[in-house]
């Protein structure tokens, strides 16, 4: 990296068969850089490049923006990015309390109505292909540490509620594709209001609004320390609230899509948990 004209590199964060993530300076400038390591990088470094500008147009980059691309090097599969202002959302989470808790997991719900509002349209539900998926997830799992009755009963029930699935209307829109609190940074860009800035979405592309909401609400379920008082769809009943709950984001048909989806990420989340026991023992829980 040293050898690229304006770039110096800082701290390594990600190095993975498939890409990594420097934190950089690009011509004396805080930014990030991510090297894709596909088999055709150039092609991911053009789609994700144009993901962050349909993003960036939909969004409008006021109070709800997306990290602009700054360069492209599509032959060296690179693709530098600004740094999102502000914190991330993890960081605001683990330290709210109740009420400032489902303000930031609202917060996280307008962004995500305001990325697919251009795009928002209805088809029809395939609950087999995530079925198919977690299938094979089975399948290749590995350790004396799965729960195979946990796992084998939370597949029964997820098959016998994909029978009347099958087909269901289904709204889809443009979705960030990887919703978690660690892609979405918070600043006050006026006193008391907050700008939702996100990263990390070269995987943005159009499909059920349910299953961004799904990822969320799992990713914030399975680091619970303590089980809540409540729930419903084995979500903290307070969480669930606070993202469906956000106008003219997810309509009322839609709450079964919501809840297979949570049931597929949830077994989908527990058999990658391997070397994070808390977070596993959360997910049993839920």
């Amino acid at each position: 990296m040293a050898a690229l004209p304006g770039i110096e590199p800082l701290r390594l964060v990600r190095d993975r068969p498939d890409r990594l993530v420097m934190q950089i300076r690009l011509d004396g400038r805080p930014a990030w850089l991510k090297q894709f390591r596909g088999p055709d990088p150039a092609a991911s470094v053009a789609q994700a490049q144009a993901r962050l500008h349909q993003a960036a147009q939909v969004l409008g980059q006021d109070l709800d923006a997306v990290a602009p691309p700054l360069l492209a090097l599509p032959e060296r599969g690179i693709l530098i990015t600004a740094p999102a202002p502000g914190r991330p959302i993890a960081h605001l989470l683990a330290a709210a309390g109740e009420t400032a808790r489902a303000v930031l997991i609202a917060r996280i719900g307008a962004w995500l109505r305001q990325l697919a509002a251009a795009t928002r349209a209805r088809g029809a539900f395939g609950p087999r292909f995530w079925l198919d998926g977690i299938e094979a997830r089975i399948a290749a799992a590995s350790g004396r540490w799965i729960d195979r009755g946990l796992v084998a009963e939370h597949l029964r029930r997820m098959r016998a509620e994909a029978v009347p699935l099958r087909g269901a209307s289904v709204e889809r829109g443009l979705c960030h594709g990887d919703l978690t609190p660690d892609n979405l940074f918070a600043d006050e860009h006026r006193p008391g209001v907050l700008r939702l800035t996100a990263i990390d979405m070269q995987g943005a592309t159009e499909m059920a609004l349910a299953r961004d909401m799904a990822r969320l609400l799992v990713w914030l379920e399975s680091r619970r320390r303590r089980p809540p008082a409540r729930t419903r769809d084995g979500i903290a009943l307070a969480d669930w609230q606070a993202l469906t709950g956000v106008p003219g984001l997810l309509a009322q048909d839609q709450l079964p899509v919501l809840r297979f989806l949570i049931g597929d990420l949830m077994l989908a989340y527990y058999l990658d948990s391997a070397r994070q026991p808390g977070r596993r023992r959360a997910l049993a829980r839920a």
